[in-house]
């Protein structure tokens, strides 16, 4: 018998299992701690946060000062409905 494989996740993936397993709701993270949690550079997962942030509910994405801040207002991300 053969063995299905799984397939790696994408990055996308990975920061979405990020937020729902690590994140705490109502809780702002910087972009520079994902950044250093996951190990991806900081322009890839600004440009990943920007894709969840049009594409998703129940994740908040803003410009603080100088830092980019993101919080999740539920226990999971869930993809907007049309």
């Amino acid at each position: 018998m053969s063995e299905l494989k799984d397939t790696p996740k994408t990055g996308l993936e990975k920061i979405i299992d990020y937020f729902n397993n690590s994140l705490e709701i109502n809780h702002p993270v910087a972009i520079a701690k994902i950044v250093e949690d996951t190990g991806f550079s900081w322009s890839f997962v600004k440009k990943t946060l920007s894709k969840i942030n049009a594409e998703y509910d129940g994740f908040h994405f803003e410009k603080s000062g100088n830092t980019w801040i993101i919080w999740k207002d539920r226990d999971h991300l869930i993809k907007k409905l049309d």
